[in-house]
């Protein structure tokens, strides 16, 4: 570990490391003690170096010496996507980090539009460091052999891509192109995957997913990690049981995006996924209040230690469910806890009933078929109708699609369905593939009083 910090991701991260291992279970006062401390740092940071966000603070007539607990976050502006593309060089950046020192992260534009932002190094010490940490939950321990089904160097620059293939080569890890995965290359790639001996598989649920199912059925060779981490795409019920039996071990999903790496991740307990505490905070909002118990609310990031980029209050784009802190889980962490993914507030499908859903009701809804049809895409552009695309099954039938589409019309009522059968479902480069591609434009902030309603049939 230490040649391997030294070489690729920095010389502090093992003491970083150290340092989360033991802030881990700090009592809750302490760990939101340390979060203050690290937001008034960073507020009055941004204050003096980001000409963008000084100007949005004096806007609003808030001094960082008013930030004086974490509840004052609320009175600080969001940051959008928007603002981002059309600042970063104009404004918005640090000029208290050189541009030698600041570190180019490319989004791989899963909402359409890719996005870049700059940050420093001390800052991505720590990510490594934290997902360090996670790993170490699943039981995986440094040096231990993993395999990453994953888009690899994508948005990278050739020293990023470089330092990738070394970082892989010293972590004993495997790269599988999750794009690249076929009916016509699967034997090869469970081939690859078995001779490794992997301790821990990570990356796509929906790769995850379909590896795992045929693993099960047909492979030639058995994969039996010690378990399985799922990430960048939401993760029903269905879905983990299949990775789960599949591999015959047990799933941990981590929630995170390009922006920020992981922003929480499920312990042992399998509890919700605790959020970064020491790195983020993390808002589930509806209406601009935090989420209820059992509300689906919008996802703001405020990231505590990138000091390039002030990416406070960042809606990052995704909805996710709030869920009760008390009991605390059984972990003993006093990270704050966010619960089911519930995909991209860019996919929410409008019914002509007045129901909103969101890319991930259809996941559940769908997997109740996967005897009819293998993949689905939602595409709306405009609301109470949308296309149904489906690749169907092998023993599929005029009479299953319709009772599957009478059943769908308990949720979504008189909605127009045009359905359209296809071949199949393209990849997007990242290896995903989005159930839900929609043309849209809603701010979730306006319309969540609704998608949260008491007649939502979401519930």
């Amino acid at each position: 570990m230490p040649l391997h910090a030294w070489l690729i991701r920095g010389r502090h991260v093992r003491r970083l490391l150290m340092e989360l291992r033991e802030s881990q279970f700090f009592s809750e006062n302490a760990l939101r003690d340390l979060q203050l401390q690290r937001l008034r740092a960073i507020v009055k940071h941004h204050y003096e170096t980001s000409q963008f966000f000084r100007q949005r603070l004096d806007d609003l007539r808030i001094e960082p010496n008013q930030i004086l607990s974490l509840e004052d976050l609320s009175k600080l502006p969001f940051l959008s996507k928007d603002d981002v593309r059309e600042n970063l060089l104009n404004g918005l950046l640090s000029s208290d980090v050189p541009e030698a020192h600041r570190i180019r992260i490319a989004t791989s534009g899963s909402t359409g539009v890719p996005l870049t932002i700059y940050a420093n190094r001390e800052q991505l010490e720590a990510r490594f460091a934290a997902t360090l940490r996670a790993l170490e939950w699943t039981g995986w321990r440094f040096g231990d052999r993993q395999v990453r089904l994953w888009h690899q160097s994508l948005g990278m620059s050739r020293l990023q891509t470089l330092r990738e293939h070394a970082d892989a080569l010293l972590l004993r890890r495997k790269f599988i192109r999750a794009f690249e995965i076929s009916d016509r290359n699967i034997e090869s790639c469970i081939s690859k995957i078995s001779r490794h001996r992997p301790v821990l598989i990570d990356g796509y649920a929906e790769s995850l997913n379909f590896l795992a199912s045929y693993v099960s059925v047909k492979a030639k060779e058995e994969i039996r990690p010690r378990a399985v981490m799922s990430s960048a795409q939401a993760l029903p019920i269905g879905t983990r049981r299949e990775i789960e039996q599949g591999f015959q071990t047990e799933v941990f999903d981590k929630y995170g995006s390009r922006e920020f790496s992981g922003i929480a991740y499920e312990c042992q307990s399998h509890s919700g996924h605790h959020v970064v505490e020491e790195c983020y905070i993390v808002e589930l909002l509806v209406d601009g209040r935090p989420a209820r118990p059992g509300e689906i609310g919008e996802v703001v990031v405020t990231d505590l230690l990138n000091r390039a980029t002030p990416m406070i209050r960042y809606r990052i784009g995704d909805l996710a469910e709030a869920m009760p802190q008390n009991p605390p889980c059984s972990c003993g962490r006093p990270h704050f806890r966010i619960g089911e993914i519930a995909g991209r507030s860019q996919a929410i499908v409008h019914c002509a009933n007045g129901v909103w859903l969101p890319g991930t009701f259809f996941a559940h809804f769908f997997k109740e078929f996967d005897s009819i049809i293998k993949f689905f895409q939602i595409e709306q552009s405009q609301k109470g109708s949308f296309k149904l695309n489906i690749v169907e099954g092998p023993n599929s039938s005029d009479g299953d699609v319709a009772k599957m589409i009478s059943d769908l019309r308990k949720f979504v009522g008189d909605t127009k369905i045009q359905i359209n059968r296809v071949m199949e479902i393209p990849l997007l480069q990242t290896g995903k593939r989005s159930p839900v591609i929609s043309s849209i434009s809603e701010d979730f902030q306006q319309v969540s009083a609704a998608f949260n309603g008491p007649d939502s049939e979401m519930r």
